[in-house]
């Protein structure tokens, strides 16, 4: 389980906590709230999609 309180970096925590307030529909996320691992991993995954943006998810690998 991962806490948003247990995020040491303030700038993931903060985008944590706008990713998950925009899917859930929240206005504000407790600093308790807690995601099993499976859904720390989907989120952080949904934020690497949305800084990537145009790139349609495509991986940049040189072997390609």
């Amino acid at each position: 389980m991962i806490r948003i309180r247990e995020i040491l970096d303030p700038e993931l925590k903060a985008k944590v906590v706008a990713k998950l307030a925009e899917i859930r529909g929240l206005t504000a996320v407790p600093e308790w709230f807690e995601l099993d691992d499976a859904d720390y991993v989907d989120l952080l995954q949904e934020l690497r999609e949305d800084e990537e943006g145009a790139c349609g998810g495509e991986w940049d690998d040189p072997r390609m």
